[in-house]
């Protein structure tokens, strides 16, 4: 009688490619040792195949719904976000308003649920912009921003340098005080190597100035000490916003990044370690990468996260415009400090409105009685607009008021026929404002129309792409080259919705894909888009099919 361990190694191959690549295919690797190695080869074909989908442009955007009555994490950028087992931990961040959050989430990359986790011990301060790795079943959370209160009033931004460790399996926070420590600092990045965490650049606070940095620090996770590594000249230009890509325990590629107000940089370099990285007097080298095709560059680079995949780079963008100068322009979202710029969407109101809001004005003050004002010596008894109950206010004024003893009539004899002369006058103006009002109405809307069919034209380049940056010889050759991005053919093989084109999202590297969450919309193609912050997953992979292609 057959039974399953009858099942050709294909067909079982098959399956397995079926089954979640997380906790599913891990009790499956449990049943037996074929089963084992059939969920081995499973891993290695993911990763193959979504190398592949990746090059071609076939992909998959996936990104899971949630019930009404299921409430998932609040929106957010800026967060910090890095992967454990089966895990993916987000901490932090802020909302529109720059609202700063310290709170520590799990979402179950299996089944695709958010989990907020009430944990114990020493609390972070709420902030963004903070780096969190990952190091022997712990979280290292480094550094940050946060926005002040409102009140008191004119309080500046804060820089931390608090370093924090969360124990995952403890479920517990713990603040560590090491000497030798970095000064404040946000916007940077971190890896690491062994058991030293490597962080570079970042905005830094020295004596109540701030500005961005090139400097390497070093955490000795083991010894429990911070320390400045010895580095070679030339070095990369001060920065923030950049990515910090690991490629091995002794290199580090460091991409893009931004110096300041219009200071972008889409540049490469290549940092080497020292294999004591112990040794304080050996000396970290930089080198810089040059780039190939970079006509194929992303149109935005900076505060635009990478990712390693296999012997490429990640980066999600759109359809590069600018070859001849790509890596984006600034973008208009708060920054701290000195990259801070004023959002150009003001809302500026008709310019109809005053007009007509005096006209009323003006009709109040035609229809309004004058009760207080006395009138002109030279004209005692003239025509007046006062009524009886003036003319007894004013004997009771005394004798010092020439005229107020008089009695006067309480309206002129022609005021009625006077009064609905302005009032049709008026009237007129009125229709006269109110058409305009229509006319100017009626050009807005086909200049939005206008702009709608505009937008919708250039649609295809706003969407977001994986850009490819090959790595195989930077090591060895100090090269890098971009792969050529045919957009029109990308179009055609996207399988799914891609999310509009964003800054200050995470992203990083599950098991045979790609997962984005959060940001803050930002077209660097000039479209128009509402700013509100996103909270959602994003699941980047290969078509389920082509795992099945031979």
């Amino acid at each position: 009688m057959a039974s399953i361990e009858d099942i050709p190694e294909e067909i079982l191959e098959y399956i397995l490619c079926l089954v979640s690549p997380y906790n599913d295919l891990r009790s499956c690797r449990q049943v037996c040792q074929r089963w084992y190695t059939c969920c081995q080869g499973v891993v290695e074909k993911r990763k193959s195949r979504f190398f592949s989908a990746l090059k071609v442009g076939c992909i998959e955007w996936f990104s899971p719904a949630y019930p009404s009555h299921v409430i998932p994490i609040s929106r957010r950028y800026s967060h910090s976000a890095c992967v454990f087992d089966s895990s993916m931990y987000v901490f932090g961040g802020c909302t529109a308003t720059n609202t700063t959050f310290n709170d520590l989430w799990r979402f179950d990359l299996g089944m695709h649920e958010w989990t907020r986790l009430l944990t114990t011990g020493t609390y972070p301060s709420p902030k963004a912009y903070a780096s969190m790795v990952t190091w022997n079943n712990c979280l290292v959370l480094f550094g940050g921003w946060t926005h002040p209160s409102l009140y008191p009033l004119h309080q500046q931004w804060v820089l931390f340098s608090e370093l924090h460790v969360y124990d995952i399996l403890g479920n517990r926070w713990t603040q560590l005080y090491y000497p030798g420590s970095p000064p404040p600092t946000a916007g940077h990045s971190a890896t690491v190597h062994g058991s030293m965490m490597v962080v570079f650049g970042g905005l830094q606070k020295h004596e109540g100035t701030s500005a961005s940095t090139n400097d390497v620090f070093c955490l000795d996770l083991v010894r429990q000490c911070w320390f400045k590594p010895l580095v070679s000249e030339p070095m990369p230009m001060p920065r923030l916003g950049h990515s910090q890509i690991k490629l091995d325990d002794n290199h580090i590629l460091i991409l893009a990044g931004c110096g300041g107000s219009n200071r972008l940089y889409n540049d490469i370099w290549l940092l080497t370690l020292p294999d004591n990285l112990y040794d304080r007097s050996a000396k970290w080298h930089w080198e810089q990468i040059f780039i190939e095709e970079s006509e194929f560059m992303p149109s935005q680079m900076w505060y635009n996260p990478a990712c390693k995949v296999g012997k490429s780079i990640v980066v999600l963008s759109t359809h590069g415009l600018n070859g001849a100068s790509p890596g984006g322009s600034m973008s208009q979202l708060w920054v701290p400090g000195p990259v801070r710029r004023q959002p150009p969407n003001v809302w500026v109101p008709p310019m109809q409105q005053p007009d007509e809001r005096r006209i009323y004005e003006h009709i109040s003050r035609q229809r309004a009685p004058l009760r207080h004002e006395p009138p002109p010596p030279d004209q005692g008894e003239s025509s007046s607009d006062e009524n009886d109950e003036g003319g007894q206010q004013g004997q009771a004024d005394g004798p010092g008021i020439r005229g107020r003893g008089r009695p006067r009539p309480s309206i002129r004899p022609n005021a009625s026929s006077d009064r609905q002369r302005r009032l049709q006058v008026l009237s007129r103006m009125k229709e006269r404002i109110q058409e305009l009002s229509r006319k100017q109405e009626g050009e807005r809307q086909q200049e939005i129309e206008r702009n709608s069919v505009t937008s919708r034209s250039v649609t295809p380049r706003s969407l977001v792409t994986p850009h490819l940056l090959d790595i195989s010889q930077v090591i060895t050759h100090h090269r890098a080259r971009w792969w050529p991005v045919n957009h029109t053919q990308r179009m055609s093989s996207i399988i799914g919705t891609p999310p509009q084109p964003s800054l200050l999202y995470s992203l990083v590297l599950g098991r045979g894909h790609l997962i984005m969450f959060g940001g803050i919309p930002h077209d660097p193609t000039g479209g128009q888009s509402q700013e509100t912050v996103s909270n959602t997953v994003t699941f980047i992979s290969a078509p389920s099919g082509s795992y099945f292609v031979a």
